[in-house]
């Protein structure tokens, strides 16, 4: 703990020596410049060095700022109590800057937002050296060194030259410090090599003209404006903050020889215009920089939002087509089950109804017979019991017809020896049979037969299709078709009625429209259902055609 506590001292020690050394280099480099009293410089770097050394290394080091004033003023002839109070002015304006930067505005060193550069300009550039100038000339005045009526200019001629300092000199030292190198490539090297020939050249031209001298052309030097664009947009906050030191280097040098447009006859003048132009160049371009670089970052916010949006959108497209395929890996699932199901259905059917025909129709064709004979034997003999015989021979007979028709309802297809012609046949005669209403067939010859599986899926579409038609048409005559058109076949049962809307349909009894379109997909085909030229409904179902006649396909 010891050892940590004396080199925390030590580096304490030293950085503060260090502060106290370059602020004294630059306060000496300023007061070549000096225009009041030998201590009123409008060139003031050493504000800009004391501030970048409490906002870098905190307010530890405010000492040295106060021993570099005070050595730097001594060594011009400044009394040792007015050098004390400017070293203490010039200190009192770094922590003042430091701490309505920090505490206040929530300041960044990085000088990359607006906010910043607005609270850099008026708190530290604008309002913190104006206590600097204040304590400083008033020192002056009170030291004997400034006449009285001199005051006024002294005080804005030294707040010009803090600020100068402030905006030209700490920009560059905290871009050092907080950004890289802007040049990443040798194409960009030889840009910055002309930009900065150019802003040279220019900065010559226009500073070192003799002919602008004393003539007040100050929109000469507004030539400089667009390389100081140049630099912003193209080499951030590095290059722009050293493109505004080296022209107010040249500046000052042509300023102070008599030369640009603005030396006058006074050199307090000439260095008062130079100093008000130094410190717009420098407010440009901090603000310029600061908006670019705030541009960059909303384009990398919107840059990342949108290849977030993009992952996002992936991960959801991903999500949906895994929950698609799940589904319809369901459907496929539920759509096995219900074809399991009819086929299971129709297995059963078929099995009672050979169970009805094969047992039960043989047993009461069986009882017929001895019921026959016996009724015979009776007749014979004239015994009086003869006609109730004859009556049991009557019900058995009628017994054994509603056997075989259930048994024949039950498995249509599989009874009749013609398969699904002979079945529809009998679907049509029942129809005009029992209801009264002309129902026609139609087959064409070249109709390819199904396996028996599919011929009962399409028997019993028909079936209940011209049930449908029965209950809801209130037509007069109904057509069944089974024709081939292309390489489809099509299954249609059309009325003369009013016509059932699809609506309709869905509300019929059983499944109605969902029961026959399950019914043409097992079929691997479609159903449909449209008003026709008569006023009527067809109900058509089209499938492919089998690849053979009698392929045996099982039902999905």
């Amino acid at each position: 703990m010891v050892i940590i506590t004396r080199n925390s001292k030590l580096r304490l020690f030293i950085h503060t020596g260090l502060v106290a050394l370059a602020y004294f280099a630059c306060a000496k480099l300023g007061l070549a410049y000096a225009v009041v009293g030998g201590a009123v410089s409008l060139v003031w770097p050493s504000s800009g060095i004391a501030l970048v050394a409490l906002l870098v290394m905190g307010f530890a080091v405010a000492p040295g700022i106060a021993i570099g004033s005070v050595l730097a003023n001594m060594s011009v002839g400044v009394p040792l109590p007015v050098a004390a109070v400017i070293g203490l002015g010039a200190t009192a304006a770094a922590l003042t800057a430091s701490i309505l930067l920090k505490r206040v505005a929530r300041f960044q060193i990085t000088l990359d937002r607006i906010k910043d550069v607005i609270a850099f300009i008026i708190l530290a550039a604008t309002v913190s050296t104006a206590v600097s100038a204040l304590i400083g000339a008033t020192a002056l005045v009170g030291g004997g060194l400034v006449p009285v009526t001199e005051y006024g200019a002294a005080l804005l001629e030294w707040w010009l030259g803090d600020m100068m300092g402030v905006l030209v000199v700490a920009p560059p030292l905290l871009s050092l410090l907080t950004h890289r190198n802007p040049i990443r490539s040798a194409k960009q090297t030889v840009e910055a090599c002309g930009l900065t020939v150019a802003i040279f050249w220019v900065s010559y031209l226009i500073f070192g003209a003799t002919e602008l001298s004393g003539h007040g052309y100050y929109p000469a030097a507004l030539a400089i404006f667009p390389f100081t664009i140049w630099a912003a947009l193209r080499f951030d906050h590095l290059g722009t903050c050293l493109s505004t030191l080296l022209v107010s280097i040249v500046a000052i040098w042509g300023t102070t020889n008599g030369t640009g447009p603005f030396a006058a006859e006074s050199p307090v003048d000439s260095l008062v215009r130079w100093c008000a132009f130094a410190n717009v160049v420098a407010v440009t371009g901090l603000l310029l920089v600061a908006a670019h670089a705030q541009e960059k970052r909303i384009h990398s916010l919107l840059l990342a939002s949108h290849v977030e949006l993009e992952r996002r959108v992936q991960e959801r497209t991903q999500d949906l087509e895994r929950a698609n395929k799940e589904l319809k890996q369901e459907m496929a699932r539920r759509r096995r089950l219900e074809a399991e199901l009819i086929r299971i259905g129709d297995q059963q059917q078929r099995l009672i109804g050979r169970e009805l025909h094969d047992g039960l129709g043989q047993h009461l064709t069986s009882l017929g017979f001895y019921c026959t004979t016996l009724n015979q034997e009776l007749q014979r003999h004239s015994h009086p019991a003869a006609a109730e015989a004859a009556t049991i021979v009557e019900l058995v007979k009628q017994a054994s017809q509603m056997t075989r028709k259930i048994a024949h309802g039950l498995d249509p297809v599989a009874m009749e020896p013609g398969g699904l012609t002979v079945a529809l046949q009998g679907l049509a005669q029942t129809t005009r049979s029992l209801n009264g209403i002309d129902c026609a067939l139609r087959i064409e010859s070249d109709v390819d037969v199904l396996d028996p599986p599919m011929q009962i899926n399409l028997y019993r579409a028909a079936q209940e299709a011209v049930n449908n038609a029965l209950k809801y048409s209130h037509g007069r005559h109904i057509w069944i078709d089974l024709e081939r058109e292309g390489g489809m076949q099509r299954l249609s049962i059309s009325d003369d009625g009013v016509g059932v809307d699809p609506e309709q349909m869905e509300r019929a009894s059983g499944l109605g429209l969902h029961n026959l379109r399950h019914r043409a997909s097992l079929l691997g085909g479609s159903c449909t259902v449209t008003r026709n030229a008569l006023g009527g409904t067809t109900v058509a179902i089209s499938y492919p055609i089998p690849e053979s006649p009698g392929n045996e396909r099982e039902a999905i």
